[in-house]
C-alpha cells in the first residue's frame, strides 16, 4: 500500500509539472504583447516592434528583447510579437495584431522552426499537435521562402516601418551539423530577399559562427540530443531556479543550452546588432 501511494503521488505530480510547462510553453504572451486594437504605447516614443517564435518571445532562454528595451532607453516603446514554437505559416495567420501597432520598426526574427521541423518527424509531429501547422502542412525550403515573401511583402506594403531581416541564429554550436548547413540555406535567401526588397539586413548569424569559431569546444551533445536538452533545460530553470547561463555551461555550450534557445551571452549578440542597426538608421 505505501509503494501504491508514493507510485500515484509522483505520477500525480509529474502530470501537474508536466501541464504547467505545456501552458508555460504553449499559451503565455510575452509582456507587450500585441492585440489587435489594442494599442498600448505612447505615441510620442519611438515603437519597435520584434516578431519572431520563442527566441524573441523569450521565457525559455534569455530575453533579447528585454536586453534592447533597456539600451534603447526610454524614448523607444517595444513590442514583442514572439510565440514559442511558431513558423511562418503561423505568423502570416497573426499579421494583423502587428500591423495595427504602426511601428517605426519591424524587428523579424522568423525560420528556426520552420526548418526544425524538416530535421525530423518527432520534431514535425509536435508542430502539428501543438497546432502550429495543418496536417497537410509539410515544411520545406520552397514553402519558408513563399511564407516569409508573404510576410515581409504585407509588411511592406501595410506599415511605414523600416523593416530588419534577422538571419538566423545558429542551430547547435557544431557548425558541421547538417541543421546549420541548412540554416546557412535559409539565411541566405533571407539576405537575397533583404537586398531584392531593399531592407536591413542583420548577420546575426555570421557573428553567432565568427564566435564559434574564435572559441572551438569539443562538443558533449550533438543536435539529435535537442529535445531532451529543452526539456533538462526548462526543468532545472522551472523547478530548480537555475539561470540559462548556469544551465548552458553545465551543457559545455557558450551560447545555447539546448541547440535552439540562447544563454545571455547569445541573446546580447542579438540585442547588440539590432540595436546598433536602431541607433545608426537612416532612411
Amino acid at each position: 500500500m505505501p509503494f501504491l501511494i508514493l507510485f500515484f503521488s509522483t505520477a500525480l505530480l509529474v502530470f501537474f509539472i508536466y501541464q504547467y510547462l505545456l501552458r508555460k510553453l504553449t499559451r503565455h504572451r510575452p509582456q507587450n504583447f500585441p492585440q489587435k486594437g489594442k494599442i498600448t504605447h505612447n505615441k510620442e516614443k519611438i515603437t519597435v516592434i520584434c516578431v519572431g517564435d520563442s527566441i524573441t518571445h523569450g521565457n525559455v532562454s534569455a530575453n533579447y528583447v528585454e536586453m534592447l528595451e533597456r539600451w534603447l532607453g526610454q524614448d523607444y516603446f517595444l513590442y514583442n510579437a514572439g510565440v514559442n514554437s511558431d513558423l511562418t505559416y503561423t505568423l502570416l495567420r497573426r499579421l494583423e495584431d502587428v500591423i495595427t501597432t504602426n511601428p517605426d520598426f519591424i524587428i523579424l526574427l522568423i525560420g528556426t522552426n520552420d526548418l526544425n521541423a524538416t530535421l525530423s518527424k518527432a520534431a514535425l509531429r509536435r508542430y502539428r499537435q501543438f497546432g502550429k501547422i495543418q496536417p497537410e502542412e509539410v515544411p520545406c525550403l520552397e514553402d519558408f521562402q513563399r511564407n516569409y515573401t508573404a510576410i515581409v511583402q504585407r509588411l511592406k506594403k501595410e506599415t511605414k516601418a523600416a523593416i530588419m531581416l534577422l538571419s538566423l541564429p545558429v542551430i547547435s554550436e557544431d557548425l558541421r551539423e547538417e541543421a546549420n548547413q541548412q540554416a546557412d540555406r535559409y539565411s541566405k535567401f533571407i539576405k537575397e530577399l533583404s537586398e531584392k526588397e531593399e531592407l536591413r539586413y542583420v548577420p546575426v548569424r555570421e557573428t553567432m559562427k565568427a564566435y564559434l569559431r574564435n572559441h572551438p569546444k569539443k562538443e558533449r551533445y550533438q543536435f539529435k540530443d535537442t529535445i531532451k536538452l529543452m526539456y533538462f533545460s526548462i526543468i532545472r530553470h522551472e523547478l530548480l531556479g537555475q539561470d540559462w547561463n548556469t544551465i548552458c555551461a553545465a551543457h559545455n555550450r557558450d551560447l545555447t543550452q539546448d541547440n535552439l534557445h540562447f544563454n545571455t551571452r547569445g541573446a546580447a549578440m542579438i540585442a547588440s546588432l539590432v540595436e546598433q542597426e536602431i541607433i545608426n538608421y537612416k532612411p
